[in-house]
């Protein structure tokens, strides 16, 4: 996957008057919310890598086996329109969102859907539609969905890159390992950032914010690349929405927590301040990670595959 590929997802703050009602549920408890675990309080399973990004077995109301993105890059829970369609899935609104590219999406909005994961029936999403059909066209793989920000809220989420896993568990019933090490989350219209250090041809060490975006196949993503001698110019926000031009430069190191990964390629730029600077798959890929968002932390614990040291 060329740098520069991520799905990143912002909802607009225009709505149609439809939508509004549910506006003002939301701040009242939501007793369509229910989680039924097969087993215990969690569930484990396989996912796929595809073109950088994770890919997640779902079933969306009882249908069949659907292929979905994970990203911890999008605000919304995504389905595809014409999928939404054949679903029969009811819309009670519209807007729209950031991808990320230039340009916004047309997106309508899909209340109390149930999300089937393997050993998890999980009732009460807000999804949103959109056409997909485009990530198709410019990664080359079927995208039904999108899971994002609502998943996360609910469990604390664990992919294991090396063993191709996925463990969603309850947050009341998770425990820490001993050999992970706790990331501090500070949380941004709900993105999810981690302090990292990047060091530059200089050398030059940027001391930056990061946003946590498993729906990206980069390293790692920072606009200082585009005052650097040594960069390449490339197109960036492929994926969704229209490409921008940006550029690409080789990193001497890149540090998080207690870990520094040598010679990581740094991209440039996403489709807002936001989310120009982030870490993608292409470094978390050296990590078992755990994003427990009930307590505002991302552990990490590096896997047989990790190139660099620990401090």
């Amino acid at each position: 996957m060329k740098p520069g590929s991520c799905l990143v997802f912002r909802l607009t703050v225009l709505m149609t008057l439809p939508f509004l009602p549910l506006l003002l549920r939301a701040q009242a408890p939501d007793l369509t919310i229910k989680n039924i675990f097969a087993a215990g309080d969690e569930a484990s399973f396989p996912i796929e890598f595809r073109q950088g990004m994770i890919f997640v077995p779902v079933r969306i109301n009882e249908s069949k086996p659907l292929s979905f993105v994970l990203d911890t890059g999008s605000t919304r829970m995504i389905v595809d329109r014409t999928l939404a369609n054949d679903l029969g899935l009811k819309r009670t609104g519209q807007g729209s969102l950031q991808g990320a590219g230039a340009g916004r999406i047309p997106i309508e909005f899909v209340p109390n859907v149930d999300l089937g994961l393997p050993g998890l029936e999980s009732r009460g999403y807000e999804f949103s539609t959109a056409d997909l059909h485009p990530l198709k066209t410019t990664l080359g793989v079927k995208v039904d969905g999108i899971l994002g920000y609502e998943l996360f809220r609910r469990f604390v989420v664990t992919i294991d890159y090396k063993s191709k896993t996925l463990t969603v568990t309850l947050p009341s019933a998770f425990h820490a390992g001993e050999a992970t090490q706790a990331l501090p989350i500070e949380f941004r219209d709900q993105w999810a950032f981690v302090k990292g250090d990047l060091v530059l041809p200089g050398p030059v060490t940027v001391q930056d914010s990061f946003l946590i975006d498993s729906g990206s196949g980069d390293a790692v993503d920072h606009p200082i690349v585009m005052r650097l001698q040594s960069r390449a110019q490339t197109q960036s926000g492929v994926g969704f929405g229209t490409a921008v031009e940006g550029a690409t430069a080789q990193a001497l190191s890149f540090q998080l927590g207690g870990y520094t990964l040598p010679n990581p390629t740094v991209s440039c730029c996403g489709a807002s301040n936001q989310t120009s600077k982030l870490i993608g798959n292409d470094v978390l890929k050296f990590f078992t990670v755990t994003l427990d968002y009930s307590s505002a932390r991302m552990l990490i614990t590096p896997n047989a595959g990790f190139p660099g040291k620990r401090d």
